[in-house]
């Protein structure tokens, strides 16, 4: 069959992306070889013709840029990019329920809810409860021909979710041989393990009218553990430049270390150090050593304390096997059929810190406990209990062992609508995806029976039972203090095993086997999605060209189901209490794009082109919602082009947002009626009189010091958010330097109506900040109890935030002889001028400023150099990502004024170095390579691991080596 030769490096000088490998020309075809059929579109249009470029910067990584990382899993990757952020990599995707392993993509830190994920130009399954957001871990690294990224509003050409931008990945959709590819990596430290196996093979049939290809790919990586990279590094306090302290850094763990014998005060206040207790590891207990600096905030340098970091896991267990496939039949030259499939299997295991007694909800141990000592009980003297604050670490770890499995099918026609002759191509297809996902919530502390056997007493013989066991009437509503629970049920009276907590490794294996308990959660999640276009690239002829149409229709429907396990749900383990969820919508759309060329070949306008693009959908969610785009194409002579769009952006609240239900949480709260409090507000006479209008007395105090009670979770009643955005920018390729382009595009991005959650110190603060008195859904969800205090708390999801962001994305690319070789250089760099959240949007005062802050640098960018000569190719790639504030909004003036810190109050930049060589064995189809990832070994900077959201900005795993080989059999 006859195919039209329109190659990506056509695309890519239209688009002006930086991509050097695609940098060659094209060949050329004669008339009788042109199909209708076979059309490249660059994402950011759903217009073909190569006349159209993209309206917005697209970024592009190639294959051979994946390859020159090493990367086995594809998301980490991608974070690198200076468009996207390190919301979820590998090491921080623990942090939240069910996500570890998970690789959301999140452009311009605008929340991976807003990037739209794509495959082959079309949506892909989503891979966490509730939401649409992609793993892209799945997607085969070995099966990625390119990754194209479209920053700014795309929703009025690819739908929902595309207010920050589109990740779409170009995978293989014919493949001829076969190809084997093996990698094995280790680190320099703590012996981190990667594996790579993958096998690809494709052949034509029906004398080549069709194809069919399939593709198998393992990968894994072995745990990462805090003690085998970075030892018993620990700070209590570090040191502050310029402080009144300056000598406060704490490594190496300290001296002294309790790392689960817990502690108790005898005194008022669990500050008060006079009084303060801890327990040796043999259980005997002697006062708590502070020495050096101390404050009433138990700051010390040489103190006993816990070590968390001894239980903190830097990377999870991890394991992937995708199958993937594709196929296409020429019915004849006009129409082709096409499918794609992929089933993915993953398997990933994390852990994290223990169940614990803190200070809000400690152990509360009787006066009668077995396990207290004569010379405990001379300290504690005729108080009726003590309250012991402890990281029951000898329980064992909490964790989340999770199976995965992602199946996606695509069944497809493309063609001439009308016949060889007609300009009108058609493309129609079904996509169906669904995700099915089984966690098992490892040591989850079943409380009840953990209660009951802290509950130790002896029996008439001088046995030691559980109190439940010798009176059936106790309860241990004393111990649990106000969380509800009653008398202890027979069950577990009768099996019930005693313990003891004094000193490390007291409780015993077999206790911990009875009252830890694996729950099981499961999640599924379908996608079904039908649509058509027709294009026209041709539509009918200008002075200045041809005007291009398209127009389409889609139907999509997501479901999402979370089912949680009963003792999960009624809040009897140590998670909170967890409700299953579930919801669906339906969405139709209809959209239409143009591009109607209006000037060409004169002065300094070699042509000029304005385009339009509308979407409209129908959510049986929210309703109707509209897009739309204007964008103008201005090349002013061979070397030069100009480019800029306006968008309006909108994205539906997701299933999570919407029926994810309202579960059980908990928060610190300083009450903003408490006397000492109101002067701090932003209005003091407002709060004051709202505070009195709530029935509260100028001299009105705070009694409650543990954590809050409330709700959280979905709002049914919410409505879409909007986005505006504007990009604007040039391509420079100049003819006088061939293999040299260079890019410049500033961006804005405006999201109104953002869907937020306040947190319980908002909502009790806005409840008696508002000028408007106390009538609002505020203090609705603030409950007071008949004494004035705080008693529950609700925060739902609500339309009632901003984020306002612009900045600067630079791409340079030069490729050029060398040497007898060929040498390539690619930067690309995002410079962020401004990035503001507010919070809530009708106090546009109240905005905290993000940029410059850990998680939103200013500056962040990539620089990739290669080399290729005979058989020989070299490659050196270089991360950066400058630092910034570990706190938004504190400065170094407000810690020289408060020098005893946890942090320092900013973090550095980041300089990562990884280089790659590779032979080919000349007529044996052979290739081997060998690489490292940060070469000089360079640390993130103090107290941070690369477990959190900004700290993932650094490389915590250290100088790692790869070698590996592909082999292509025919």
């Amino acid at each position: 069959m006859n195919r039209k030769l329109l190659t990506t490096a056509v695309c890519t000088a239209l688009v002006g992306v930086v991509a050097p490998a695609y940098a060659q020309q094209a060949e050329t075809a004669s008339n009788e070889d042109v199909t209708k059929i076979e059309t490249v579109t660059v994402t950011g249009s759903r217009i073909s013709n190569p006349n159209v470029v993209s309206p917005s910067p697209v970024s592009v990584l190639t294959a051979e840029d994946i390859k020159a990382t090493g990367a086995i899993n594809i998301g980490d990757l991608l974070t690198t990019m200076p468009q996207l952020a390190t919301t979820f990599t590998m090491g921080n995707s623990g942090r939240f329920i069910g996500t570890a392993g998970v690789a959301m993509q999140d452009l311009r830190n605008l929340g991976t809810s807003r990037t739209l994920v794509l495959v082959n130009g079309r949506r892909m399954i989503g891979s966490s409860a509730g939401t649409t957001a992609v793993d892209t871990n799945l997607i085969p690294a070995d099966w990625v021909e390119r990754v194209e990224v479209i920053t700014g509003g795309a929703s009025a050409v690819y739908g929902a979710d595309a207010v920050s931008g589109v990740v779409n990945f170009i995978l293989k959709k014919k493949y001829e041989g076969a190809q084997a590819h093996v990698q094995l990596g280790d680190s320099q430290h703590g012996g981190f393990k990667e594996r790579l196996f993958s096998l690809t093979a494709g052949t034509n049939f029906a004398d080549d009218r069709g194809n069919v290809a399939v593709s198998i790919e393992h990968s894994q990586q072995d745990p990462l553990w805090f003690k085998d990279r970075f030892g018993k590094e620990a700070y209590r306090t570090v040191r502050t430049p310029g402080g009144e302290f300056d000598s406060l850094l704490l490594p190496n763990g300290g001296s002294y270390i309790v790392p689960s014998g817990g502690s108790f005060s005898v005194g008022a206040n669990a500050f008060d150090r006079p009084n303060r207790y801890v327990f040796d590891p043999n259980g005997s207990v002697r006062k708590q050593r502070f020495t050096g600096l101390s404050d009433a905030n138990g700051n010390c340098v040489d103190c006993d304390r816990s070590d968390g970091n001894q239980q903190l896991l830097l990377q999870p267990d991890y394991k992937r096997t995708t199958f993937s496939s594709v196929a296409s039949f020429d019915l004849s030259q006009d129409h082709r059929l096409y499918f794609e499939g992929m089933y993915s299997k993953v398997h990933s295991k994390s852990f994290f810190s223990p169940a614990f007694g803190s200070t809000g909800n400690p152990h509360r141990i009787a006066r009668d406990n077995a396990y207290i000592t004569p010379e405990l009980a001379a300290i504690i003297g005729a108080r009726p209990f003590i309250d012991v604050t402890r990281n029951d670490v000898d329980a064992g770890l909490r964790g989340e062992d999770t199976d995965r499995q992602t199946a996606r099918v695509v069944f497809g026609a493309e063609g001439s609508a009308f016949g060889s002759e007609s300009n009108w191509l058609y493309d129609v297809s079904v996509n169906y995806g669904r995700t099915h996902e089984r966690r098992r919530n490892l040591n989850n502390r079943h409380m009840e029976r953990f209660y009951a056997g802290l509950d130790a007493v002896k029996d008439a013989s001088g046995k030691i039972v559980c109190r439940s066991q010798i009176d059936p009437n106790a309860t241990n509503r004393a111990l649990l203090r106000n969380q509800g629970y009653g008398e202890v049920s027979p069950e577990v009276a009768a099996n019930c095993i005693p313990f003891s907590i004094f000193g490390d490794g007291a409780i015993s294996p077999a206790a911990a086997n009875w009252f830890n308990v694996s729950t099981i959660s499961k999640t599924r999640l379908t996608q079904f999605v039908a649509g058509g276009s027709l294009t026209n690239n041709s539509l009918f002829e200008l002075k200045a060209g041809p005007v291009s149409f398209g127009t389409g229709v889609e139907y999509r429907r997501e479901t999402s189901q979370a089912i949680n396990d009963p003792l999960d749900i009624a809040g009897e383990t140590f998670l909170n209490a967890i409700p299953s969820s579930g919801g669906s919508y339906d969405v139709q759309e209809i959209w239409a794009e143009v591009a109607v060329p209006l000037l060409a070949d004169l002065p300094a306008i070699k042509s000029l082109t304005i385009g339009g693009a509308g979407r409209y959908s129908k959510y049986d969610t929210v309703g109707s919602t509209r897009a739309w785009r204007y964008n103008l194409d201005w090349a002013i002579n061979d070397s030069l082009r100009l480019r800029g769009n306006m968008s309006a952006a909108v994205r539906a609240p997701g299933i999570d947002e919407l029926f994810g239900g309202q579960s059980q949480n908990f928060g610190f709260v300083d009450d903003p009626c408490d006397s000492a409090e109101i002067p701090n507000a932003k209005d003091p006479g407002v709060r004051a009189r709202n505070c009195a209008a709530l029935g509260l007395p100028a001299t009105f105090t705070d009694e409650f010091s543990a954590t809050n009670e409330g709700l959280s979770g979905s709002n049914p009643d919410l409505d879409a958010e909007t986005g505006r955005s504007w990009t604007a920018g040039f391509v420079f390729t100049p003819t006088f330097l061939e293999g040299f382009g260079f890019n410049a595009d500033y961006w804005e991005i405006k999201i109104e109506n953002a869907i937020s959650a306040p947190t319980f110190q908002e909502t009790a603060d806005h409840c008696v900040d508002s000028p408007s008195g106390i009538d609002n859904i505020y203090c609705r969800n603030t409950q007071r109890s008949a004494d004035g205090q705080i008693s529950f708390l609700t925060s739902t999801n609500q339309n009632i935030s901003a984020i306002e962001t612009d900045g600067v994305d630079i791409a340079v690319y030069y490729s050029h002889d060398l040497w007898g070789g060929r040498m390539r250089w690619d930067l690309n760099a995002t410079k962020v001028l401004s990035y503001n959240n507010f919070p809530f949007q009708e106090d546009p005062e109240d905005a905290t400023d993000e940029n410059k802050t850990l998680g939103f640098p200013e500056w962040k960018a990539t620089l990739r150099a290669g080399y290729s000569r005979d058989n020989w190719d070299v490659n050196w790639s270089t991360r950066f990502a400058s630092g910034g504030l570990r706190t938004p909004g504190v400065t170094n003036a407000g810690f020289k004024s408060n020098p005893r810190q946890i942090n320092v109050y900013s973090a550095g930049s980041g300089v990562f170095h990884d280089m790659r060589g590779s032979y080919t064995i000349k007529d044996t189809g052979l290739q081997l390579y060998a690489g490292i990832t940060n070469v000089f070994d360079s640390d993130p900077p103090v107290n941070l691991y690369g477990t959190g959201f900004g700290s993932a900005l650094y490389d915590v795993i250290g100088r790692a080596y790869y070698v590996g080989f592909n082999y292509k059999f025919f």
